[in-house]
């Protein structure tokens, strides 16, 4: 009976030892990853969602314990995010493009019949993000192996690049927009300041920290976030800049640009040492 008290006692001293550990550091640092759905609100007439949207995360989290059970959480994430879009346009969506460049209405010559002009009808646009997350976790104590928290904060992220792989068709600038030369797609275009610098996000998470060895612990979190700036570049005082155009009920040529903001569903997967 003795033996069998103090395997128990034994058990219980490692399993509170292990957790003691991890429960007394003031810094975790380590390797993130994440994978989101992204929900695009468009709000734009002459666009809308395609197919569902992804984001890929891998980056560097920092947590600080400002007490035992409040720690400041932030590092540096990649996101690479793929944006899905469809045409709305009932009159055709428009570019002039230039090489691998969409170009800016203010510099096209609507003159020049040797223009590239292509119909748009279905887009894929790919975007790598540098994200700073500033967020508060608010946990509890260890209980044996695990503990569990909710975290409550912002996601900043700044636009690194971006490319935009379109599906539709040349359009003879001659008889636009009706003799379509070809359907064809065009990868890998640009459309330099289409998607605004900066995108913020604010939002919550729920999750579990694993203290599985030592002081290295396997954390398991999701959370949701709402996007409240735009993702794309809206020109109100100069339409011209716009990428796009295309043309309203009275046939009339107008500029557009797309215009959405993103929210995302999250699930992140780290470990801190």
């Amino acid at each position: 009976m003795k033996k069998i008290l103090l395997l128990i006692a034994g058990i219980s001293f490692g399993v509170n030892s292990i957790a003691q550990d991890a429960e007394g550091k003031e810094v975790q640092a380590g390797l993130v990853f994440g994978t989101s759905i992204l929900m695009q609100n468009v709000t734009s007439d002459y666009f809308q969602k395609g197919k569902v949207s992804s984001d890929l995360s891998i980056g560097m989290n920092v947590n600080f314990s400002l007490t035992e059970s409040l720690v400041f959480c932030t590092g540096v994430e990649f996101d690479f995010e793929t944006l899905n879009y469809e045409s709305k346009s009932n009159n055709g969506l428009f570019y002039v493009y230039e090489g691998k460049n969409i170009i800016p209405q203010s510099d096209v010559d609507f003159l020049n019949t040797n223009q590239n002009i292509y119909s748009v009808d279905s887009r894929i646009q790919k975007a790598t993000y540098l994200t700073i997350p500033t967020m508060l976790q608010f946990r509890t104590n260890f209980i044996g192996y695990f503990r569990y928290f909710g975290k409550f904060g912002l996601r900043n992220s700044f636009l690194v690049k971006s490319t935009i792989n379109d599906e539709g068709g040349t359009i003879d600038p001659l008889f636009l927009p009706i003799v379509v030369k070809g359907s064809d797609a065009r990868e890998d275009m640009r459309a330099k300041n289409d998607l605004f610098f900066m995108k913020s996000a604010v939002g919550m998470s729920l999750g579990a920290e694993w203290n599985f060895v030592g002081t290295t612990c396997l954390v398991a979190e999701l959370g949701y976030y709402y996007g409240f700036t735009p993702l794309h570049t809206q020109w109100n005082t100069d339409k011209q800049k716009n990428f796009h155009y295309s043309y309203n009920s009275t046939g009339d040529k107008v500029e557009v640009n797309n215009a959405a903001q993103q929210s995302q569903l999250q699930f992140k997967l780290s470990i801190l040492f």
